[in-house]
């Protein structure tokens, strides 16, 4: 599982900066891959556990590089105890810490794509089995809406994959799809220029 976050992580990185090196060729002009901004909030998520719909709450924080780039870290919880498979005695209960990262393609833009990877390790506890260690991973792929220069909203979809369980509930049944919608507020600094060549062709 480890492995599969480092690859993820590390893929993210190349995408990174292939997309940087692909603006700067044909629409915007070079652009400091610097600390370009810092954000925080929440992330609300409808996912499955079992055959009931549930609400899973998160906060997360992150620091923004070359106005595309976030890392960051955040936690993840089930909004209470519940049922598994609404049986009598079948208490589940799951939380996980994540790092992150996220990637906006033309963040200039009022409503851009936006790429995330979360991943790291947390607990889930059924019936009276006690606590069990598990991994997560959770990649996403949606748009985010500029509504203030402050305040940004993600809509997102996913898939959460679990790993380690040693509980009776296998890695699979934990394991599935969810859509999610991000609150993020701070400030990001700096702008973006257009490319040098493009504006003396258009002169």
């Amino acid at each position: 599982m480890r492995t599969k976050i480092l690859f993820l992580a590390l893929s993210l990185f190349c995408l990174h900066f292939t997309a940087n090196a692909q603006r700067e060729q044909t629409v915007l002009g070079k652009r400091n891959m610097g600390f370009s901004g810092i954000w925080g909030g929440s992330k609300h998520q409808l996912t499955r556990f079992g055959n009931t719909n549930n609400y899973v709450n998160a906060w997360h924080f992150g620091l923004e590089f070359g106005k595309a780039l976030t890392i960051g870290w955040g936690r993840y919880d089930l909004n209470g105890s519940i049922l598994w498979d609404n049986e009598p005695g079948q208490n589940f209960d799951i939380n996980w810490h994540v790092m992150s990262l996220g990637y906006a393609f033309q963040s200039y833009k009022a409503v851009h794509p936006y790429i995330t990877v979360d991943g790291g390790k947390g607990f889930a506890k059924y019936a009276n089995e006690g606590k069990d260690r598990i991994w997560v991973i959770q990649p996403a792929a949606g748009v985010e809406i500029n509504v203030f220069r402050w305040l940004h909203l993600g809509l997102e979809g996913g898939y959460r994959f679990v790993t380690g369980s040693d509980l009776s509930l296998t890695d699979r049944q934990l394991s599935n799809p969810y859509a999610q919608a991000t609150l993020k507020f701070g400030f990001s600094w700096g702008r973006y220029r257009k490319n040098d060549d493009q504006n003396n062709h258009r002169d």
